[in-house]
């Protein structure tokens, strides 16, 4: 494996600088004491090991984020705190509005993907949110974990499906939720951003001690409530104009606000234009829009004198479009803990929550959108609507025939409502029988997600406004009447505009069930000590339901996609792990697990490593272990998905939308994985330790499907006129043109990464305070798909910074804690545009210059806390001091105009935290 020059350079002056904050793998337990005068240390359970263990340096690298830590870094949840890992890329948040799966978080540990990396709680599984990202992708949401409850946070940086199963493939984030509480806890905060606030209220209250009671019982309690913010409210996003960056478009007027274009008799497009006559935006005339990017060709002389006649009406849709969605949530988390014997303990846990999210999106339109027709075996196939409106029909201004393009900004926005109801109910009881530790537990949980999405636009009442036919075969015929007026809406009645908008919901459920139970002893004597022994079983459950309703499902809402998911499957698992102390100074580590799925079949996972301690203050460590990843339930049960993508057609070589569907796959097989890893530790004392771990991942078979475009072009290799039509692939029968693409799921592809994390932490007592520096930082050497590589670029299915890293001083005396956090992102080459992004807009180059890269980005971070007396705390924290802008990527998204998976639109946010504690 080779490295950089730039990376050598990287890791001596991290050396040098002692930046980095690595924790080895924390324990899960405390001292305890067995004489008057003496303590004992207890054998636990650490994150990455089923074997209970005194020892808290683990095979693996584990990063714990303290609670401290979480309150530090000045951000309002946990989710948050988890986007700014550096080892965390391509995982989606609430940016992503426009979204399969809308008001959810999730973690994408290596760039992997969100379905990679495992999220457990207290070291056990939830059930997955209700609707899955990216139409296949099931993973857990953050949001609905309450954060006044978590104590720390465990990052396992290694590939553990020998330990947890499957989709730890990537990696392992470890939620451990407070075990006991005695007293009382109430914290308030409210947060400021963009003339927008945050508000959180949380209250904590447990009784009963364990030690001297033999029970103790706490209840937490979490709400918070934040703002919608609109684009129009961000510094980043006032204005879509965005030529001042090299290639920037002005993105007002390709998001028109209606305007007319002549046909010829032949319906072939001309160079003719007209605004609409109730034009709401700007109306941009010839050598205006030309200016503005609308008008790109070069033109004869007359025709150009005819385009300088031409008008557009354009508007800025930054007040439609959501930067960031408004919440409002409610989380309770409540667990009991009864000493039945001195060899047995009964615990119960109850998980509450319920997520609100509301956003918006641009009105609705017609103009080259889609209906869904109903087929055999319950499919539906997709079709597209091309409504060519006859000479003054619904205001058409031209003698012939006229094609309209823009939004119906008289309907209203198209608003959702996301309500995400989460339950788990635990109970379990940790017992010894013999020299054998138990732990037996038996769980429920369930994700329950309804979205409302309003103003959306029925087939029926959109037909009988313009009198078009409903057949499902295209084409849609000439429209000969209108009740609807589109080029002057104020003339269109209330009964009118109610006849062509509805409200339809989207409901889905997410279930796990699961039984098991795992033993720890010890056996037998090696040079190194006893030899350590785990061995467990589990069953499990999972069920998903995602169900369209039935005007959906028929085709009934233009421009719609849907989702439909209806299967359920079991899984029975055995495992094994054993710790050999070879030597003092050498631990080996070896796993094996066995699952077999009702749907696909089995896996089984071995796992090695090996720690050595070749002097005081040294830890050197490597492991090597296989992977898997079972399809989800969207990929291989009964399901269908459909939504629109654009493609350029080799039948005319014309760019278009066309509608898409994608079914799941009986015959999947599980993703497999191989990973690597070897580090070494230095902690030459209490106060200073440094971290240097290499990773290496090879995923295989991994589920996708061909691209959209890599299908049609195979499908016509030389190019048109008449290319095939075939049963994957949907021609107009009158023109040829491509409508629909039908595909499925396949074990298809095959993604190889590997790279650095470096972490370290060094504490300095002083006689006026403690001064501790952290940091981490990933190094991505190699991040390829298929052979190609993507690193340092937005080319692949998520975007790879090279490096991500922060760093970070606090300083601690007396009542005063403070900390300073800097954290970067590296810039990255420009890949997801192609060329002609830009060169098709040659008027709005800097110079001349195509943009080659996406800027790096670097922010500063404060916080103050100041204890006012024992019981109460007062603190301040200011997130991106500078307020630095994300860095501009039109080719991430072309609505948001940033890439919303690194980084956040906010800008400068303020957050003030009063603390009131009783014990």
């Amino acid at each position: 494996m080779k490295t950089s020059s730039k990376l050598g350079l990287t890791l001596t002056a991290l050396a040098a600088s002692l930046y980095g904050s690595q924790v080895l793998a924390q324990t899960q337990g405390d001292t305890q004491t067995a004489a008057p005068g003496t303590t004992q240390l207890q054998r636990v359970e650490v994150t990455g090991s089923n074997i209970k263990r005194i020892d808290a340096e683990t095979v693996s690298p584990v990063q714990v984020i303290t609670r401290d830590q979480i309150e530090r870094s000045g951000q309002a949840t946990v989710a948050e705190v988890l986007r700014n890992l550096p080892s965390n890329s391509g995982s989606f948040g609430e940016s992503f509005s426009n979204s399969f799966a809308p008001g959810a978080a999730g973690i994408s540990l290596r760039g992997l993907g969100q379905k990679t990396t495992l999220v457990l709680l207290n070291g056990r599984r939830v059930a997955g949110y209700g609707f899955a990202q990216n139409l296949q992708d099931t993973f857990v949401d953050l949001n609905s974990i309450p954060s006044s409850a978590v104590e720390r946070v465990d990052v396992l940086l290694d590939g553990a499906s020998a330990i947890y199963g499957s989709d730890a493939i990537a990696g392992v984030v470890n939620i451990i939720l407070r075990k006991d509480f005695k007293g009382f806890d109430l914290t308030a905060s409210s947060g400021y951003f963009e003339g927008k606030n945050d508000y959180r209220l949380t209250g904590a209250g447990g009784f009963g001690d364990l030690a001297a009671d033999g029970y103790n019982v706490f209840v937490a309690l979490d709400y918070y409530k934040r703002d919608l913010l609109l684009q129009k409210d961000t510094e980043y996003l006032k204005s879509r104009d965005f030529r001042k960056y090299a290639g920037g478009r002005n993105f007002q007027a390709l998001t028109t606000g209606g305007t007319w274009r002549q046909l010829t008799a032949t319906n072939g497009l001309t160079q003719n234009y007209r605004a609409i006559t109730d034009c709401t935006g700007t109306v941009m005339t010839g050598p205006q829009a030309r200016q503005a990017g609308l008008i790109n060709v070069t033109l004869a002389t007359a025709a150009a004198q005819s385009v300088a006649t031409n008008s557009f009406c354009t508007r800025d849709y930054n007040d439609q479009f959501t930067a960031m969605p408004g919440t409002e949530r409610y989380g309770l988390i409540s667990r009991g803990t009864k000493q039945l014997s001195p060899d047995a303990t009964a615990y119960f846990e109850v998980g509450l929550s319920r997520v609100d999210t509301f956003q918006t999106f641009q009105a609705p339109f017609f103009s080259g959108t889609t209906g869904l027709t109903p087929g055999a075996n319950n499919s539906l196939t997709p079709y597209t609507y091309n409504i060519n409106f006859a000479p003054g029909v619904a205001g058409n201004p031209f003698a012939t025939n006229a094609r309209y393009t823009g939004v119906m900004n008289d309907l209203g926005t198209r608003d959702a409502d996301i309500r995400s109801d989460s339950t788990r109910l635990l109970g379990g009881a940790s017992y010894t029988v013999g020299k054998w530790d138990f732990d037996s537990a038996v769980g429920f949980s369930r994700t329950k997600t309804d979205q409302t999405n309003y103003n959306l636009m029925p087939l029926e009442g959109t037909a009988a406004a313009f009198n078009i036919s409903t057949a499902p075969q295209p084409p849609i015929p000439l429209s000969t009447s209108s009740q609807y007026n589109l080029d002057r809406w104020t003339t269109n009645s209330q009964a009118v505009r109610d006849s062509m908008r509805l409200t339809n919901k989207r409901r889905s459920t997410s279930d796990m069930t699961f039984v098991d139970t795992k033993a720890n002893t010890t056996f037998g004597q090696l040079p190194g000590g006893e030899i350590g022994l785990a061995v467990g079983a589990e069953y499990r459950r999972e069920k998903l339901k995602d169900q369209p309703t039935d005007l959906a499902s028929s085709g009934g809402i233009l421009g719609q996609g849907i989702t439909s998911t209806n299967g359920s499957r079991n899984n029975m698992s055995v495992f094994s792990e054993l710790s050999l102390p070879v030597l003092k100074s050498v631990e080996a580590q070896a796993a094996l697990r066995y699952d077999h799925y009702s749907d696909y079949g089995s896996s089984t996972t071995p796992k090695l490593g090996l720690k050595f301690k070749p002097m005081d203050g040294v830890l050197l460590r490597g492991n090597w272990g296989k992977g898997f990843r079972a399809p989800t339930l969207p990929e291989i049960s009964p399901s269908v998905a459909t939504f629109f993508q654009g493609v350029t057609d080799p039948e005319d070589g014309q760019a278009r939308t066309v509608s898409g569907l994608f079914a799941g796959n009986p015959n999947l097989k599980a993703e497999k994985s191989t990973s690597r890893t070897f580090g070494v530790v230095f902690e030459p004392n209490k106060n200073f330790n440094l971290g240097i771990d290499m990773y290496y991942i090879n995923w295989r078979n991994v589920v996708s499907s061909k691209s959209f475009q890599d299908i049609l072009d195979e499908s016509c290799p030389d190019g048109g006129p008449g290319c095939p039509a075939s049963s994957t692939i949907i021609r107009d029968p009158d023109t040829n043109v491509v409508t629909t693409i039908l595909s499925n799921y396949e074990n298809l592809a095959q993604r190889t990464t590997n790279g650095w994390d470096i972490d370290g932490t060094w504490r300095i007592p002083t006689s006026i305070g403690k001064f501790t520096l952290r940091g981490n930082v990933n190094y991505i050497d190699s991040f390829k798909e298929d052979g190609e590589e993507y690193v340092g670029t937005n080319g692949g299915s998520n975007t790879i910074p090279r490096i991500r890293g922060n760093a970070s001083v606090d300083y601690d005396s007396g009542p005063w804690a403070l900390t300073a956090t800097v954290n970067y992102t590296h810039h990255i080459r420009q890949l997801a545009a192609p060329d002609t992004y830009f060169q098709s807009w040659e008027s709005n180059y800097q110079n001349g210059v195509l943009p080659q890269r996406v800027r790096s980005q670097t922010t500063l971070d404060l916080f103050g806390r100041y204890n006012v007396s024992k019981q109460l705390q007062a603190s301040l924290g200011v997130l991106n001091v500078f307020d630095r802008m994300p860095p501009y990527d039109p080719g991430f998204s072309t609505t948001s105009l940033y890439d919303f998976s690194l980084y956040d639109v906010r800008g400068r946010q303020w957050r003030l935290t009063l603390r009131y504690t009783m014990q």
